[in-house]
């Protein structure tokens, strides 16, 4: 199982990648979806360009699929040597048992809506997955977005699910996504529990766009309410 604690999600350039790791980051997603702003060509020499700055700087380098074979996913997670992959489509557990057996990690998206949710309500989300050796990223229901739209979670529902849904026995524990940036994942790290989150628009300006100053007043913000890096 693969381990972060800080992903910067949907970054395109080198450049994105030097200041997630002067920032403190240790974590980047290289997102893959045709339909994303934030899309990033797989055979383009961008990708493997941003896949071996993440290696020299080791920084986790994920890849992010929607609804993709599983048979082209292992084609590109080879190419760029990617550390692991995140399923944010409506991949079923058998995509990611070919995927596992492959030894590639996999971080599954479970989209909850915005509202308050019961401990059932969160459960049943999360359905097979609970059985599965994957990272589960909480993440707000975005539609046919897939994720990346900026809206943000329950976090008292997240924070009672935690307590009542203990990680199995040496996997890391979940990760939040959701609308987060400087301004709230203190907040939003307090009242769910999360040791571990994600971020993609919050950190941009203009969306779509990485901005170096949010990017280091997030990564500040989670490391002072105790989401400690270690690279």
């Amino acid at each position: 199982m693969i381990d972060f604690q800080i992903k910067i999600c949907g970054v395109r350039t080198e450049s994105d990648v030097r200041v997630c790791e002067t920032a403190g980051a240790d974590c980047v997603g290289l997102n893959f979806f045709p339909r994303s702003i934030r899309y990033l060509p797989p055979d383009s020499p961008d990708a493997l360009a941003v896949s071996r700055c993440g290696a020299r700087a080791g920084i986790v380098r994920v890849g992010l699929f929607v609804n993709e074979k599983a048979s082209e996913i292992l084609r590109v997670q080879s190419l760029l040597q990617l550390d692991a992959v995140q399923l944010h489509g409506d991949e079923t557990v058998a995509d990611a048992e070919e995927l596992l057996n492959a030894r590639i990690p996999v971080i599954r998206a479970i989209r909850l809506p915005t509202t308050a949710l019961s401990l059932e309500e969160i459960a049943a989300k999360i359905g097979k997955w609970a059985d599965v050796p994957v990272a589960l990223l909480l993440d707000a229901d975005a539609g046919a977005q897939f994720g990346g739209g900026g809206k943000q979670l329950h976090w008292p529902s997240i924070a009672s699910w935690a307590e009542e849904s203990p990680q199995q026995a040496g996997q890391p524990s979940w990760i939040l996504a959701g609308g987060l940036n400087s301004e709230n994942v203190a907040k939003a790290i307090q009242t769910s529990g999360a040791t571990r989150v994600d971020v993609a628009s919050g950190v941009e300006s203009p969306k779509g766009t990485k901005s170096p100053e949010l990017i280091q007043k997030f990564v500040s913000q989670c490391v002072q309410r105790g989401v400690d890096v270690e690279r």
